[in-house]
């Protein structure tokens, strides 16, 4: 696993040794699009909450390509397939988590990627407060596709405030 260290705020000093604090909660984000990595990172959350108390918030974006042109049926389409996907991932995750019981919860956001999970993360880090340590734990970005949009891994990994883990 590759992890980002933004940890200043995160360090307590004990005598001249720097201490990672340990929040009393842990909030994990993770970003879910039916991969098999991104069934890694899902499988890697539910590894970190174990024996500490802790939430999983998963999150699914539907992303419309910038700059596609669609007509009005062809949207609806697309968001009727988003839609479909929601409910099917939704499913695939309740039986994947079944043994975590009602530690986590699933959601959709719908824009850039990158964006919607930040957004997530502040809005848990901001529910939570300075009790809980927000962490974005993605999936490894697969494929040539990437290439062309640009990586989530490695964009959250430059602009995230939150340690972010990258599952391979």
């Amino acid at each position: 696993m590759v992890t980002s260290r933004k940890v200043g705020e995160h360090v307590e000093r004990v005598g001249e040794i720097p201490v990672m604090r340990r929040a009393e909660r842990l909030v994990v984000v993770v970003g879910f699009d039916g991969s098999e990595s991104a069934y890694r990172a899902l499988d890697a959350s539910a590894l970190l909450i174990s024996g500490r108390i802790g939430t999983v918030e998963i999150v699914f974006v539907a992303h419309m390509v910038p700059g596609a042109e669609m007509s009005a049926s062809a949207l609806t389409e697309s968001l009727k397939g988003f839609d479909s996907a929601e409910v099917e991932l939704a499913d695939a995750v309740r039986d994947r988590l079944a043994d975590i019981e009602d530690r986590w919860r699933f959601q959709r956001r719908n824009g850039p990627v990158v964006h919607e999970l930040l957004a997530v993360a502040e809005e848990q880090s901001r529910d939570y407060g300075d009790g809980a340590q927000v962490v974005i734990v993605v999936g490894s970005a697969m494929g040539t596709l990437h290439h062309v949009v640009g990586s989530v891994p490695v964009a959250l990994v430059r602009h995230a405030k939150y340690p972010v883990v990258v599952v391979p």
